[in-house]
């Protein structure tokens, strides 16, 4: 098929399929996740899924190993291998026609929110793929009106159903009595089941469009390109940890103490460079046992985790494929609040507070080699402020039919990385970016609320060379009957902390206020809670941005400029943090070159001194 000239000579170490044919066929698996992703987005009920793309999709190979991925959710798809896999123990076999959901941590899920619809793939009677669909349930049937419950002490407090990887379809026909069983469960059922169709809709399109690419090109070269296509992500993943010296090393992160519950989570993450095997391994048994609470990672969200850290130090094109992630080897204990939840500890926070300190501690770790300086990260904001709260009520204009939903709103939290700024529509560090802000005319729309204020917060970043997301004020009241509005808010004690001389973060807050009193009446929440917001008054949420990087004198004074003319940063704080002095007589401002050089001169000077008279102390 190939013109020998062309091919790589040094291509087979395992790989036997024609490079062309190998781009044709990764490029159509690529093609086939986005028609997945689309028809979720396209059919799904929920603003969570239909407008934020809280969901993704997969497509696994015969051995339910991830071989393809389409733009997703870190946090959903760098595990899907162990999500899929328990469709091979199930009682009843594996059959044409057949549709498994799981969405049990305790068998390879993230959390108990997260659906994921599995369709085996035949062709000619044989297994060839798993087509897999993941979507965040705006309801999952826990005992609060939130798919996250940070105080339940076990799965029994939680409440939400459990779905170990069960047959939810046969013959390509729905099991009407785990469908009843999910219905009589659910809050808002109408809602849930359009997103059940959703997702089973995806999971049948993935099915349908891999059964044609089997046809066309027939099962054996089929399985031989799966075979080399994981065999090409090992050896490119391969060869970018060559590249790195062999060695060991570790980080420490903190995620905030749950008032009167639970004291904060210390993680030790300790990774080991294996170049000359071209192993990396991420060592997360040092760390405390399970907690009753909600914020215990289960090992598909500490895998996930791990390795979303480190992959955001690779390079863009690197195949997200399991021969690539085979080469990140993940260490986790049982019984492990950093590791892998032991049945009945709860898992209802796994894809969200500790796993997006995780990423942000994996990321910072490989900072301390220098060979990944050009692709250096700082700590990305800590996440769950009100502004990405659950939000439950009734809505007056339906006759008071029951609402719920999450919010993806006034949430920035992009570190700063070398060479660029952070990115304000990050969101959380297990999402890196892949989940859209709610729109705020649908939202008000179809939901009973009104959004009174979502802005930058004023030197609300964390400096540097290269700055953090600004944090964001997010303002919401209701509109008629109370609002609840379920948060979990991290960043309050333990701030985000910078690299390479960059400063921590803006902390993360939530409050209330009386609207007629005006917002300097507002008094603080707590930071996990479940308030109900009553008509006239309404909630604040702070963001927590990311860490800045690199040190903050050394920043573009053009940049200060640019950042201070449009608000985000302060005259003052240009002058303070940056060093920078700026004319405002000009309508866009000016940068007094000369007067900036002068004080950044003082400014080092001043530091050098202190770090002298410190190390004189010490001797």
């Amino acid at each position: 098929m190939s013109d020998e000239k062309f091919v790589d000579k040094n291509w087979g170490n395992g790989i036997t399929t024609d490079p062309y044919l190998m781009s044709v066929l990764s490029s159509r698996m690529f093609s086939i996740g986005i028609e997945m992703t689309n028809t979720m987005v396209r059919s799904s009920r929920s603003l969570l899924m239909s407008i934020c793309r809280d969901l993704s999709t997969a497509i696994c190979d015969r051995n339910a190993n991830v071989i393809s991925l389409p733009p997703c959710i870190p946090v959903h798809v760098a595990n899907m291998g162990l999500t899929v896999k328990p469709a091979f123990d199930h009682p009843d076999g594996i059959k044409e026609g057949d549709l498994f959901l799981n969405n049990s941590p305790y068998t390879g899920n993230t959390h108990h929110a997260d659906y994921t619809y599995i369709a085996p793939v035949f062709n000619e009677g044989e297994l060839m793929f798993w087509s897999a669909a993941k979507g965040h349930q705006a309801d999952c049937g826990n005992s609060i009106p939130s798919t996250y419950h940070p105080t339940a002490l076990d799965l029994f407090e939680e409440g939400a159903i459990d779905w170990p990887c069960v047959k939810i379809q046969k013959e390509y026909k729905d099991v009407h009595d785990l469908i009843r069983v999910a219905m009589m469960r659910i809050r808002v059922p109408e809602q849930w089941y359009g997103d059940y169709l959703a997702g089973v809709g995806s999971a049948r399109i993935g099915e349908r469009r891999l059964v044609a690419m089997c046809k066309e090109y027939g099962n054996d070269v089929i399985k031989e390109f799966c075979n080399s296509y994981q065999e090409y992500g090992k050896k490119r993943m391969v060869e970018e940890i060559k590249k790195l010296p062999s060695g060991t090393w570790d980080y420490r992160i903190s995620h905030d103490r749950i008032p009167d519950l639970l004291p904060q989570i210390d993680i030790h993450i300790i990774a080991t460079v294996n170049s000359d095997e071209g192993y990396v391994t991420i060592d997360l048994r040092d760390n405390e046992d399970s907690q009753l609470c909600g914020l215990n990672l289960c090992e598909a969200t500490a895998v996930a985790s791990a390795r979303t850290g480190f992959l955001n130090r690779m390079p863009v094109d690197m195949p997200h494929n399991n021969g690539a992630m085979s080469r990140i080897q993940v260490l986790t204990r049982e019984g492990c609040v950093v590791g892998k939840a032991k049945y009945p500890y709860s898992s209802s926070l796994a894809t969200t507070n500790v796993a997006d300190r995780l990423i942000s501690g994996v990321q910072c770790l490989f900072n301390q080699i220098p060979q990944l300086d050009v692709r250096g990260l700082a700590e990305g904001g800590a996440v769950q402020c009100p502004a990405v709260s659950v939000i439950s009520g009734k809505d007056w204009r339906r006759n008071d039919e029951p609402y719920v939903n999450q919010l993806f709103c006034g949430m920035t939290g992009g570190p700063a990385a070398a060479g660029h700024d952070g990115w304000v529509t990050y969101q959380y560090p297990c999402t890196g970016g892949g989940l859209y802000w709610t729109s705020t005319e649908i939202l008000e729309q179809r939901y009973p609320v009104m959004v009174r204020d979502e802005e930058v917060i004023q030197d609300g970043l964390g400096a540097g060379q290269w700055d953090s997301a600004p944090a964001c004020q997010f303002i919401m009241a209701p509109r008629e009957h109370p609002m609840m509005s379920a948060y979990s808010c991290d960043g309050q004690d333990n701030l985000p902390k910078g690299s390479n001389g960059g400063m921590l973060g803006h902390k993360s807050g939530a409050w209330q206020y009386t609207i007629a009193e005006g917002l300097d009446s507002k008094t603080k929440l707590p930071p996990f809670a479940n308030p109900e917001i009553k008509l006239g008054d309404a909630i604040v949420s702070h963001s927590s941005s990311g860490g800045g990087y690199g040190d903050p004198l050394d920043r573009d004074p053009e940049l200060v400029r640019h950042r201070a003319r449009e608000g985000w940063i302060s005259v003052e704080y240009a002058r303070k943090v940056y060093g920078v002095v700026l004319d405002t007589t000009p309508e866009l401002f000016a940068c007094d070159v000369e007067a900036t050089e002068q004080l950044r001169e003082r400014r080092r000077a001043e530091r050098t001194k202190v770090e002298t008279d410190k190390e004189e102390a010490l001797a």
